[in-house]
């Protein structure tokens, strides 16, 4: 293509770009009525149709301990994270209490409809360290239901994992006591029954040995006693063995005695925890459990500061609103008048 070609093809754009331009100049009046239209509804629809959303914010620490004390001994949690914990603030028992100290219309509001209005962020505190603090956003058409909702999930969650820890270790213990009890009460029967063939034994034996005697029946075998004092009687040694073993024996039979009414004890007490327990879930999970354990939840699970209601709305934003209402708006005028002058040329 030579230069002259260039220019008439410059020149032709040119006609082309001012033709545009003069249709839209001319066509104005379209192009800012749509903006004008669609910036209106936009903002209409954010303000009356759209639902507001209100954020209230939860910032929750957790330290729990991988291990912690009880008066039964030490209890390894089966929760080893954080992130572990934290994920149970949306299980379906919180979220199911929380539904209905809201008192909320169950058709209307489900577990999986209030899960959505809950997000979960980490916060990066120390690098290189496990997580512990976590953001929790609760979402609800006003800034005070989202407070209450907010506190009421926090309170129910704390319940929860409060229970849940209690309820765990109280199974642990009941399981592993009832298991040594078993253990104790047959090494107790073995214990007896063999003290009992002991006493038997030892009621056999002299307890002592007539040393002229045994030497005398033992005289035709030796060549020359002169060199030997002769006591008439010992004591003997089978009879101090055979008694020791019996000291022994009753000595071990006392202490598995005692830990079998140890066991009974705890047993005894961690059957009411269970029916404790059972009592609270056949109640409908409504009250305190009240249970002699010590829980480490409300102590390794807080808030820093308490949840503040939100001043303002998080959604629908009705400037970002009404900005997309007049881009579409302004798109649709100049659709309409291209559509327009190609139907005239037609």
């Amino acid at each position: 293509m030579n230069e002259s070609q260039l220019n008439i093809q410059h020149y032709e754009d040119e006609i082309n770009l001012k033709e545009l331009v003069l249709i839209l100049w001319k066509q104005k009046f379209i192009i800012i009525s749509s903006t004008l239209v669609a910036a209106i509804l936009a903002g209409l629809s954010s303000i009356f149709i759209l639902s507001p959303v209100y954020d209230t914010k939860l910032n929750i620490v957790i330290n729990m301990p991988e291990i912690y004390n009880t008066r039964y001994g030490e209890y390894t949690l089966p929760i080893t994270t954080n992130e572990q914990y934290i994920n149970l603030i949306t299980s379906n028992d919180v979220l199911t209490n929380t539904i209905a100290n809201m008192e909320y219309n169950a058709s209307e509001v489900s577990v999986d409809s209030l899960r959505k209005r809950i997000s979960i962020d980490q916060v990066n505190t120390k690098a290189d360290t496990e997580q512990n603090s976590f953001t929790i956003t609760i979402s609800a058409s006003s800034a005070q239901e989202s407070l209450k909702l907010a506190q009421t999930l926090y309170d129910n969650y704390i319940e929860f994992l409060d229970i849940m820890t209690k309820q765990t270790a109280i199974s642990y213990y009941y399981n592993s006591f009832s298991i040594e009890l078993k253990k104790s009460q047959a090494l107790l029967k073995s214990n007896q029954e063999f003290l009992k063939k002991n006493e038997e034994l030892l009621a056999t034996i002299p307890q002592t040995i007539n040393q002229k005697e045994a030497m005398r029946a033992i005289q035709g075998e030796m060549t020359n006693t002169s060199n030997y004092v002769v006591l008439e009687n010992i004591i003997n040694p089978n009879y101090t063995k055979v008694e020791n073993d019996i000291i022994l024996n009753r000595q071990s039979i006392i202490t598995i005695e005692d830990s079998i009414r140890m066991y009974n004890e705890y047993l005894e007490e961690i059957s009411k925890e269970k029916q404790a327990i059972t009592k609270y879930y056949e109640a409908g999970k409504v009250g305190k459990l009240e249970s002699s354990i010590i829980g480490v939840v409300k102590t390794n699970v807080y808030l820093p500061s308490p949840p503040v209601a939100p001043s303002q709305k998080t959604s629908p934003r009705n400037s970002l609103n009404v900005a997309i209402g007049v881009i579409l708006g302004g798109m649709l005028g100049i659709m309409i008048v291209f559509v327009k002058e190609w139907l005239k040329k037609d």
